[in-house]
Formats: structure tokens, sequence, C-alpha cells
């Protein structure tokens, strides 16, 4: 199954605005400019990484944050962390990536509101009402945008890539032997699409979503919708962790990220700006070789463009 094939499981999309106060965000409440934002949570702890780029137009305005000492310079932008300041939101937030078959689109701040885009599967629809009648209606900070059928792959990238260059890195590795259900996957269901909400990281592993053509039965893996073939894993892999980990620290948002199995091989595919894929390139390919014995390899890295398409 071609990841493109796999893209229209989770059907559903919801879009949430969360209003955040005081510091930064009374600073950025003065700009009209899209700001794209990577939440990420580590050691019981929410984040925002904001990235402001360097041809924009309202740069003046964020001139107070460009003196701040975690800022980080990157080719085409500039950006800091910012741990969210909203307690009821970071629960929301949380509540939210944790929730079955639930995988973020995007993040990004209009004003002072962080706008979560995500999609789900169906059958959670009344799980994920239920953490959203918690809080809209109840906290004026939230409110609900949209709430409709999911939008295909292709769709949301074109979209990002309008904004901002976007480029699609693919690398494999061999299996780690121990990981039984990497193992049982390439065995009994080659053709899996594994999407990763990497955003998440875990001490037992990295959230992944299970696209396949059969049904699955093997624990550690449980059902999203067996009709529908959709699946929900946490699969712990070290080196995998600690390269989200690096890629958090080294400030490089990943847009969409998707595992499949080919030959004994784990197969990423990772979207990401395509201004900082070499430095991305570099921070993977040195952890990874770092761990297993056979050397990594770099399958293909290009720019968003047709023939993307007809690779995934």
């Amino acid at each position: 199954m071609k990841i493109s094939e796999a893209q229209g499981k989770l059907n559903r999309r919801c879009v949430i605005a969360i209003k955040q106060h005081g510091g930064i965000f009374d600073i950025l409440s003065r700009m009209n400019d899209y700001v794209p934002a990577y939440v990420f949570s580590e050691n019981d702890r929410t984040y925002l990484q904001l990235y402001f780029q360097k041809r924009g137009r309202q740069n003046n305005i964020i001139s107070p944050l460009l003196s701040r000492k975690d800022l980080v310079e990157k080719r085409s932008y500039y950006s800091i962390t910012e741990r969210v300041n909203n307690v009821e939101g970071m629960k929301a937030i949380i509540r939210l990536i944790e929730a079955p078959s639930v995988a973020l689109n995007d993040t990004y701040l209009l004003k002072n509101e962080l706008f979560l885009d995500f999609r789900f599967h169906s059958t959670m629809l009344y799980e994920i009402n239920d953490i959203l009648h918690e809080v809209i209606g109840v906290n004026p900070n939230f409110r609900i945008v949209k709430m409709t059928n999911s939008r295909h792959l292709r769709e949301r990238m074109e979209e990002m890539n309008s904004q901002t260059p976007v480029a699609v890195v693919r690398y494999n590795v061999p299996i780690p032997e121990d990981n039984e259900i990497m193992r049982y996957m390439e065995k009994n269901h080659p053709d899996a699409v594994g999407e990763v909400e990497g955003r998440l990281v875990s001490e037992n592993g990295i959230k992944v979503l299970l696209y396949t053509s059969k049904p699955v039965n093997v624990k550690g893996v449980d059902p999203i919708s067996p009709d529908d073939c959709v699946y929900e894993s946490y699969i712990f892999e070290r080196t995998l962790s600690e390269g989200r980990r690096m890629g958090n620290r080294a400030r490089i948002p990943r847009i969409a990220v998707f595992y499949t199995l080919e030959e004994g091989r784990l197969i990423d595919t990772t979207f990401i700006p395509a201004g900082e894929a070499d430095e991305y390139i570099s921070i993977m390919m040195s952890s990874l070789m770092a761990e297993h014995g056979s050397r990594p390899l770099l399958e293909y890295y290009s720019e968003l463009d047709e023939n993307v398409w007809k690779l995934i």
C-alpha cells in the first residue's frame, strides 16, 4: 500500500483555537501573519516551537523576541520555544494528541490564538466530543473552528508548500531484531503504512497509526476500526525516539512522518521545511549510524513536486 493510498482512512477533521495570554502572546496579538508552530511534549510539559520567517512583513513587531537568549537562527527562519502557559489548554492539547486515532495536520499561531488542526477516525467521534465538551462553551479561551471530513495528504502538503517550501526525505534502517511488533507487521502485513505522531515521545515509545489491507491481531496493537483496517500502537525504538528528540532540540519541525517496511528494513518518509532538510538529514543519519550495525541508507530527497506524489 502506498502512503497516498492510506490517507483517506482517518476520515474526520477538527480545528480548534486556544487563546494564549501574556508575554510573547501579547506581542504576537499585534501580528496578522500566520506563525507556524510545532507542539511537542516531554517530561510532562507541553511546549510550542514558534517559527518566524525571515522574509516576514512584520519582523519589526517581533524584534523584541529576537534578543531572547533561547533564539535559534536558521537559514530561512528564527525559532523560539515557549511553554504552553494555559494549564487547561495544555491538558486539552495532550488529551487530544493522545486520543485514539488522532494525528495532527498542522499547528500555528494567528494573533494570540493557537490553532490545532487534526484528523481522527469517525469511530472516535464521541470520544473527541467528550474531550471538547470539557472546554468548548465552558472556557472562553477555547473555540471550535471546524468539524468536517478530512482532506487528502496532497492537498494539505501543497497548501503548506505555498507558504513555505516543503521537502521530502526518505531513508531506511534495518528492522530491529527485538521489536516484535515490527517483525510481526513485516511478516503478516508487509504493505502496511504507519503514520507517526512523533510530538509525544513517552516511555512507551512513539505513537503510530497503522493502516493495513487486512485485520491485525497481535498484542500491543489496538484496533481503531477493524472494518477500515485502522489500528494504533506505541512503538519503542530507541534510536528513532532519540532522533525525534534531537530534531526538537534543533528546532526542525516534522510536518508529517510515515513508516513502511520492505525487505527487512524500516523506511522513514518525512515531510519537513525545505530550508532545513540538509540539517535534518545530518542529524538523523548521525543518530542512526551510532546505533545500527548496518549503515542507514538515504533513498530520496527532493523538494515537493509531481515526482514525489508518484513515489509515495
